[in-house]
């Protein structure tokens, strides 16, 4: 299992090189990292097993068919299907990986996320803990400036999607809009205790960041 894990980690990184620096390598490290945390502390919370196994490859390539970095969600489908083929991932183990990878973004703010096992939703709250606190404050910015998306409009009012395909061709208008249509919301929608306590500090240190951007913006601090 070891050997088919490092195969699936291999060739994703191959495909995050072609993404942007908000959803790079770096990001699935991270989010590879916190999973496994979650699940170690969730089992010893719980007294269940967990699918470790499972928890990781579905970290690994949650974000290598993301609908932002394809032309189509149906093209980003089908690049997560080909990778886990060619990788040798079993067909059980495989379709799972593959309902998870699939469902675990954040699609707007009016949207309900899509049922997932436990394993896929430790995989999305450590997603979500990746665009909460200081790291999602730069990933924001990354995102946008590789948009060519201005900082802050103040006479711009606030987007809120209300299904995906808005989500992902309207949102984002300037980086502080996106805190508002995204980052703000994930605190109340995560799943594992674990997650929820580590949310808490990271939230407040978005909360923090804004006040002083507004301060600073108006040039009374």
């Amino acid at each position: 299992m070891r050997e088919l894990i490092e195969r699936v980690a291999k060739a994703a990184e191959a495909e995050m090189i072609k993404q942007d620096p908000a959803h790079d390598w770096a990001h699935i490290e991270r989010v590879r990292k916190m999973a496994l945390r979650i699940a170690d502390a969730e089992s010893e919370r719980r007294r269940w097993t967990i699918n470790r196994p499972l928890v990781e490859l579905a970290a690994l390539t949650h974000d290598v068919g993301d609908r932002k970095a394809h032309v189509s969600e149906e093209a980003g489908k089908r690049v997560l299907e080909d990778l886990l083929l060619a990788c040798g991932v079993p067909d059980v183990l495989r379709s799972a990986v593959f309902h998870i990878a699939s469902n675990v973004s954040f699609r707007g703010a009016d949207l309900e996320d899509t049922d997932l096992s436990f394993e896929g939703k430790i995989v999305q709250d450590a997603d979500r803990l990746d665009a909460i606190g200081a790291i999602a404050i730069a990933r924001t910015f990354s995102w946008g400036g590789s948009k060519g998306r201005i900082i802050h409009d103040p006479k711009e009012p606030l987007f809120m999607a209300d299904n995906a395909d808005d989500y992902y061709t309207k949102g984002g208008r300037t980086g502080i809009n996106h805190f508002h249509e995204k980052l703000l919301l994930l605190k109340d929608r995560l799943h594992t205790e674990t997650a929820r306590t580590i949310a808490e500090v990271r939230h407040q240190r978005m909360l923090d960041y804004l006040e002083w951007f507004d301060e600073e913006w108006k040039g009374v601090s």
